[in-house]
């Protein structure tokens, strides 16, 4: 750190030497060519000699900043066989086999000291993100600067910490830890390789209808062979499954989940009685009584005799209309 700062001063002395010398043999040259073509002096010797030194100038200051571009600091910090960081013109580049990972950067996070306690139960950084609503922010909302070299050796820290366990995608954003296994797994990394697998199977299991179509889409599956595939493609087309998972959220007071779990079991067969009266529960605990009577009335269509349908609808014609 000495050694740049000492540089840096070493570069702005050179600057300075350099701006007066430009100066003086500007005022030289035009005097000896004023005094050998008899040139009177005038008020336009005076701004002939600014122009010309201002033009100098830009063009000094352009060289020195193309100079010191390709003089900033690099650093390398080599995690293991298929991961590096490299501080390069003060920014941090992951390397995977030599090959610079474009994915967007990740979360440095730092949980405050003082709410140190509001994080006991958290599993995971995205979680910790969430609350702290993905920023690194002062106290009074304004946003910290982290010098270059500061930030390049988080950086490093927190992937060595990663890699040390495992590459455990709970210790990085999803945002970076997911493509960056990705990455890992393509260039040979057989950890990573095993890692990936058991963390795609899992957020299959966690019946996550968006998390799901995003692994499908950009082509985790085929990390796995022909049986594995049909083992996961198992879990996403078994309706019991999204209906009781449906239910379950349903008790735990998650709404939001229920709905995706019931309309998931709802593509995979549209007129189970159970997937529809899981839909109307839902409906009718946000108070979307529209909703749940439109789907009332879709259940009496396909079961005209069902008692919780006649009841249910009874009830709610009643509550719209006292609305």
């Amino acid at each position: 750190m000495r050694e740049i700062i000492t540089n840096k001063i070493r570069c702005k002395r050179k600057t300075a030497k350099s701006i007066i010398l430009i100066g003086l043999l500007d005022a030289i040259s035009l005097e000896l060519a004023r005094y050998f073509l008899q040139i009177p002096f005038f008020s336009l010797y005076s701004l002939l000699f600014i122009v010309l030194f201002i033009i100098q100038l830009l063009f000094l200051f352009f060289f020195d900043f193309e100079l010191q571009k390709k003089d900033l600091p690099k650093k390398v910090y080599r995690i293991n066989d298929y991961l590096t960081l490299k501080l390069e013109n003060n920014t941090t580049n992951i390397y995977v086999n030599e090959k610079q990972f474009t994915q967007c950067k990740f979360l440095l996070l730092t949980i405050p000291l003082d709410k140190i306690k509001e994080f006991d139960d958290i599993e995971s950084i995205d979680e910790a993100a969430e609350k702290l609503d993905h920023q690194l922010e002062h106290p009074h909302g304004i946003k910290i600067k982290i010098p270059p070299e500061t930030e390049f050796w988080a950086h490093c820290s927190n992937l060595q910490v990663w890699a040390e366990y495992n590459y455990n995608p709970r210790l990085l954003h999803s945002n970076l830890a997911f493509p960056l296994l990705k990455a890992l797994t393509d260039g040979g990394d057989p950890i990573a390789k095993e890692v990936i697998k058991q963390e795609i199977k899992f957020r299959f299991e966690s019946f996550n209808p968006s998390a799901q179509e995003y692994l499908i889409k950009n082509g985790y599956l085929n990390y796995f062979n022909e049986e594995e595939q049909k083992q996961i493609f198992r879990l996403i087309f078994d309706e019991n499954i999204w209906i009781n998972f449906g239910y379950k959220n349903l008790n735990d007071a998650k709404n939001e989940k229920a709905l995706e779990s019931f309309l998931q079991a709802r593509n995979i067969n549209p007129i189970n009685l159970k997937t529809l009266l899981g839909i109307v529960q839902v409906y009718v605990k946000t108070e979307k009584f529209e909703k749940a009577l439109q789907v009332y009335n879709e259940i009496l269509e396909y079961y005209p005799e069902n008692l919780k349908a006649i009841v249910g609808k009874d009830l709610i014609l009643q509550k719209i209309k006292n609305i």
